[in-house]
């Protein structure tokens, strides 16, 4: 597990200063320092690395020499610092957004907590911050929209929209492709690599089935069971998914404990007083419960005794689809002439390898 995470900023007469840290009372001698700076001078380049000292495994990210900030993750030695490669470098790059003011002191602990927990989120939560990330989402809108870019005409316009922003295009469209959201490919014709989308985001509310069934099947008292079956059914009735309702679903998802008492309710719901028993596993359980009732994740309906069981009113759902869609982009663009025969085609072959491997 994570103990820490410092901030470095190497200066030609001071050298490696650390300028913020968290927890505040972690300290790094002189000699892992210098280690440090070192590994990434080997390197030669700004980007992620993995570095073993002694009993300690680092996970670090260089900014480069314009800005010179070294961001390091401390780590067990049992823990392989490859894991936090994304998280650490979409931290990175929100801290180097808010260099201004040094706001980025401020917002270290959440960064952190973020950080943590991240090796222990499913695929699924990991889907949903890819989805929450801005840039991300806008590299995704965009080739939603083209189909295909190559790396130069996606930084280039990321820093148009981004003037501010500090951009790895590079550790960016890694993290996409490891996700199974676009294939990089290279072509002759082009000035850089291709980036090619094969898979969408896709979210939204469904109905937990496994509860009903237990419902119908007569699980729960009878006026329990027919109370949450038409409850499931008025919503489910009249629930029409809309942006802001995604963006709800995604936190919910992104959030440690709502997302463990979504697991506990998709097998059972819990009454009153297991949530007695549970309030030591969770930060806030009260204060989460009541979000994902406002959220109408949740519905809470009442036994013969008073007792409060929490049923789950609505299921969420973040995960890959095929983009069927973009068959018909590819055939617009090969009869506007707004892309190269060989791009397309190759588009097609990612299309087809992808649907293959994946969905057949």
């Amino acid at each position: 597990m994570p103990f820490g995470i410092l901030v470095y900023r190497f200066d030609e007469k001071a050298g490696m200063k650390v300028v913020t840290r968290y927890p505040e009372d972690i300290t790094v001698d002189d000699k892992t320092t210098m280690q440090i700076y070192t590994a990434h001078a080997f390197e030669g380049e700004k980007g992620f690395l993995t570095v073993t000292i002694a009993d300690v495994n680092i996970a670090s990210y260089f900014t480069g020499q314009e800005s010179n900030y070294y961001i390091c993750l401390l780590l067990s030695i049992d823990e392989n610092a490859e894991d936090y490669e994304d998280i650490l470098t979409d931290s990175v790059r929100t801290i180097m957004s808010n260099l201004e003011y040094r706001r980025y002191m401020q917002m270290l602990p959440d960064l952190y907590k973020k950080i943590v927990t991240y090796p222990r989120m499913t695929r699924e939560q990991h889907l949903a911050l890819m989805f929450l990330d801005p840039v991300k989402k806008m590299i995704l809108d965009r080739l939603i929209e083209d189909g295909s870019a190559t790396k130069t005409e996606l930084h280039s316009w990321l820093k148009e929209k981004l003037a501010k922003e500090e951009l790895d295009i590079d550790a960016i469209l890694h993290s996409m492709i490891k996700m199974g959201l676009i294939v990089e490919s290279t072509l002759k014709e082009t000035p850089s690599a291709l980036a090619f989308l094969v898979g969408d985001i896709f979210t939204t509310r469904v109905p937990p089935v496994k509860i009903i069934n237990a419902a119908k099947a007569g699980n729960f008292p009878g006026y329990l069971s027919n109370e949450y079956l038409a409850d499931v059914k008025a919503f489910f009735e009249s629930y029409s998914p809309t942006p802001e309702d995604q963006e709800i679903v995604l936190k919910v998802l992104t959030n440690m404990d709502a997302f463990r008492i979504i697991e506990r309710l998709r097998e059972e719901p819990i009454r009153q007083e297991d949530i007695e028993k549970i309030k030591n596993e969770f930060e806030k359980v009260e204060a989460t419960l009541k979000w994902l009732w406002d959220a109408k994740i949740i519905n809470v309906l009442r036994g013969k005794t008073g007792q409060e069981v929490y049923f789950l009113r609505s299921d969420v759902v973040v995960k890959i689809v095929f983009p069927e869609y973009l068959i018909n982009l590819i055939l617009e663009s090969y009869n506007n002439g707004t892309k190269s025969n060989s791009v397309l085609i190759e588009h097609l072959n990612v299309l087809k390898d992808t649907f293959y491997n994946v969905y057949a």
